[in-house]
């Protein structure tokens, strides 16, 4: 199984905000405006041409009616181990 971090180096992470009345919370799969995307149940997956097709996906998904906002997540953030002696 990979690391999370693998997976953002893998991977574009989208996070699509929706307004709770849009319809795409019912009809999810409207939001595969480009073919690129896939969608795995509330999980989607963006294939290796990202950098060639991003604004064109950004802006596919955010003229959605009822999407709020849509953003490229970035690699997750590390936490240090506290020592034993820092609690």
């Amino acid at each position: 199984m990979a690391t999370p971090l693998a997976q953002h180096e893998d991977n574009i992470f989208i996070s699509v905000t929706l307004s709770p009345a849009s319809a795409l919370l019912s009809h999810p799969d409207a939001l595969l405006v480009h073919p690129l995307i896939t969608r795995l149940g509330r999980v989607g997956e963006l294939q290796d041409s990202w950098p060639q097709v991003e604004t064109g996906v950004l802006d596919a998904l955010n003229s959605l009616p009822g999407v709020l906002r849509v953003d490229v997540q970035g690699l997750p953030k590390l936490r240090a181990k506290r020592g034993g002696d820092e609690l």
